[in-house]
């Protein structure tokens, strides 16, 4: 979906981003933030990643396959309890 600026004018090839809250159990230590934080730069179509012992915001500039993100996590010794995305956002397939 083209995205308009402030006179209307649509630019071409840019998408509006997706917002994930992913709640997560097992971030006891900034180590495990990390890892968290590492393990989802290697997820597919997550651009950014903000991640604290309380869960972990991503941006990605379209879906993302929520198995991949859970073996992700997994892989840095954390679990997925939840995943909430930002109303208006694209969602989690």
């Amino acid at each position: 979906m083209p995205v308009e600026d402030e006179r209307g004018a649509v630019e071409i090839g840019k998408m509006p981003r997706l917002r994930i809250h992913v709640q997560i159990e097992g971030l006891l230590s900034v180590h495990a933030v990390r890892a968290v934080w590492t393990a989802l730069g290697a997820v597919p179509g997550v651009l950014t990643a903000e991640v604290s012992m309380k869960g972990a915001i991503l941006e990605a500039d379209g879906p993302v396959d929520r198995q991949q993100l859970e073996e992700a996590l997994a892989a840095a010794g954390v679990t997925v309890t939840g995943l909430t995305v930002e109303k208006g956002s694209l969602p989690v397939l």
